[in-house]
């Protein structure tokens, strides 16, 4: 009986138990470094642009569901995580204000299976397009870019600086509802290099995540700084556990290249090192935003318009 029951526990191991490790827990780094990157040259680049850095963060929670934390930080169990759509905006004195992210659409917000959207908060981060000076965004993916694709007008034409990856014909972006005329890309944003875009603001191009993904560093006019991940890091424990999203869902539900999703994750790490109080702002994680035992320091609510 015992070496039947043992039989059946290895057939059930090899059938459910492996693929289950395969596709939700394995976590190897393989061989992957940081890239050769340091918060100096970052400092650098944003003090290159004269004019007036950003004054502080603000963010506007658009959207959100629970998923299963293995399928976002592959192996970091199975309670459920808080995935929160938001949209950033650095506000800048006595000019336009920056915007990273710009939400998503009440269609889109649908057919990616949130439980929660708020027509009130994306009509704000929309009224702050209007009025942005510059306007950023992470990645490709509807939740990031396809309120900014829809929304079009100058917001899209003249405030939007996108990288070639991130236009109506790259690949992933043709999946986007884009209204008007194509936007064109970016100069600035169609190297390997770091870019500094506006006072204070500089651009990581992290190809990873989704081919156009990229990060966001921001010194403010008080010395405070930020590094906007994006997906490359959707939580807090993807960065500091190096931790990337489950195979099930980088492999095979949204493609990514997870080789470069750890180098670019060892960077993040080495950065933090380099600068301890540099706030690294994962791309879907509210809870740890809001937490002020983090002290991130950003406020909830875009000052553009606060009624709710």
């Amino acid at each position: 009986m015992t070496r039947r029951l043992n039989i059946l526990l290895a057939l059930f191991l090899l059938l459910f138990g492996a693929p289950y490790y395969w596709l939700l827990l394995e976590n190897g780094h393989g061989d992957a470094r940081a890239k050769p990157l340091h918060i100096a040259a970052l400092r650098s680049l944003a003090a290159s642009l004269p004019g007036q850095a950003p004054s502080g963060v603000e963010y506007e929670v658009v959207a959100s569901r629970s998923l299963p934390g293995d399928l976002f930080v592959a192996g970091s169990g199975f309670k459920r995580k808080l995935v929160a759509v938001m949209a950033w905006r650095l506000p800048v004195p006595g000019g336009k204000p920056i915007l990273i992210d710009s939400g998503l659409t009440a269609s889109d917000a649908k057919s990616m299976g949130m439980t929660h959207f708020s027509p009130a908060n994306q009509a704000r981060v929309e009224q702050a397009m209007d009025g942005a000076g510059t306007i950023l965004v992470t990645h490709e993916h509807p939740d990031h870019l396809g309120a900014l694709a829809a929304h079009g007008g100058a917001a899209l034409q003249q405030a939007a600086r996108l990288n070639p990856a991130q236009l109506p014909s790259a690949p992933l972006a043709t999946r986007l509802r884009w209204s008007g005329p194509d936007p064109r890309p970016d100069p600035m944003l169609g190297t390997a290099t770091p870019a500094a875009l506006a006072p204070g603001v500089v651009v990581i191009p992290a190809p990873s995540h989704t081919p156009g993904s990229q990060m966001v560093y921001a010194r403010l006019a008080d010395g405070r700084e930020y590094l906007f991940a994006g997906d490359i890091a959707t939580f807090a424990q993807s960065w500091i556990e190096t931790r990337a999203r489950s195979r099930l869902v980088g492999d095979w539900i949204a493609p990514e290249d997870r080789a470069e999703v750890y180098s670019w994750l060892l960077t993040i790490k080495a950065l933090k090192q380099e600068s301890p109080r540099l706030i690294v702002v994962p791309g879907h994680d509210f809870r740890w935003i809001a937490d002020e035992a983090n002290s991130v320091g950003a406020s909830e609510g875009f000052t553009n318009a606060r009624s709710r």
